[in-house]
């Protein structure tokens, strides 16, 4: 009996300590471990604060202001020349809206329309481009001298700074209207079939016949008899630009005409070596045939003769046809004028 309550003391002890050491293992793993391993403190502490995170994402996109900044002056942008100019490098650029240049009237013409000068730049030395005194006939000078007008507009550097560039793109209005129904600016589609009418002024007279240079009121184009007027200068249009170029006193003076393909150095019966000499430098760079004078047939009252009487170089650029305005060509002859008189009175 003493030997069985022996055994069951033995067994409740045995029990006992069972318990105890299940109830320490189920010490060791309480979660506390477990809680201390997923510790908030250590991910918040491999992450930049939330707030300094946040607050440079406006800065990060600044493209919608500057655009919208940019979009608000674009109706005056887009006429202006510099836009213009880089559209279409090797084509003259659109007329402008704003000019970059000084427009004045310098006189009218028979009939009363007005022979405008376009003036680039502000230096002493004068250079002269003259289009259109031959009107209607010859309306491709007329859209060469304004795309000579659109093209500085939009490049003013390209004008040394010793020079001040004039450009009068018809200098016989009443024929250009005659034949193209539009004053100053006009299009290819503007004109008329048939162009000879307005190689004349609405007095009848060839302007181009009516300068003091072996000047007679029967002149001659080609062989086919032609007005001269009834004495030198006896038409407005002659007496406003010779007025106008005895006053400015240029260095040189280009006129534009159609078509016989070539520059020809103006002279009055002996030869005037700064006007061959002007020829010389138009014509190499464009690319023209340079003549000391015309010579197809007699031209009596001519304006570049007359100014080389007054020992003023002048020359005549005769373009290849009477439709096209051979810009590139041009642009070479003008640039390579503008160059040489600006190297020569430095």
């Amino acid at each position: 009996m003493a030997r069985r309550l022996n055994c069951l003391l033995v067994g409740w002890l045995v029990l006992l300590a069972g318990c105890i050491q299940i109830s320490s293992v189920e010490t060791a793993v309480l979660p506390t471990v477990m809680s201390t391993a997923i510790l908030p403190t250590a991910v918040s502490a491999t992450l930049p604060p939330a707030p300094d995170t946040a607050t440079p994402l406006p800065t990060a996109l600044p493209s919608p202001t500057p655009i919208l900044a940019a979009a608000t002056p674009l109706p005056t942008v887009t006429a202006s020349p510099s836009l213009v100019a880089t559209a279409v490098p090797s084509l003259p650029p659109s007329p402008t809206s704003d000019p970059g240049y000084t427009r004045q009237v310098i006189g009218y013409s028979a009939g009363e329309r007005p022979l405008t000068d376009y003036q680039f730049g502000s230096g002493p030395v004068h250079i002269v481009f003259i289009g259109g005194i031959h009107g209607g006939y010859e309306w491709n000078t007329i859209l060469l001298a304004y795309d000579m007008i659109d093209y500085f507009a939009a490049n003013l550097a390209n004008i040394p700074a010793n020079l001040t560039v004039h450009i009068i793109p018809s200098a016989n209005p009443d024929g250009q209207f005659l034949v193209t129904g539009q004053d100053e600016r006009f299009s290819p589609g503007d004109v008329a079939a048939t162009s000879l009418p307005g190689r004349v002024n609405s007095n009848g007279v060839d302007l181009n016949r009516n300068w003091d240079c072996n000047w007679t009121a029967d002149a001659l184009w080609r062989d086919q008899p032609t007005s001269g007027g009834s004495a030198p200068f006896s038409e407005p249009e002659t007496q406003a630009l010779s007025s106008f170029l005895l006053a400015l006193e240029p260095a040189a003076v280009i006129f534009w005409h159609s078509a016989a393909n070539g520059v020809f150095a103006g002279s009055c019966n002996d030869d005037f070596q700064p006007s061959l000499n002007l020829a010389g430098v138009y014509g190499r760079a464009a690319g023209y045939p340079v003549y000391e004078t015309f010579t197809s047939y007699p031209v009596t009252g001519d304006a570049g003769d007359w100014l080389a009487r007054q020992g003023i170089p002048a020359a005549s650029v005769e373009l290849l046809n009477h439709e096209n305005t051979d810009w590139a060509k041009n642009l070479a002859g003008v640039t390579a004028v503008l160059r040489h008189f600006s190297q020569t009175n430095q």
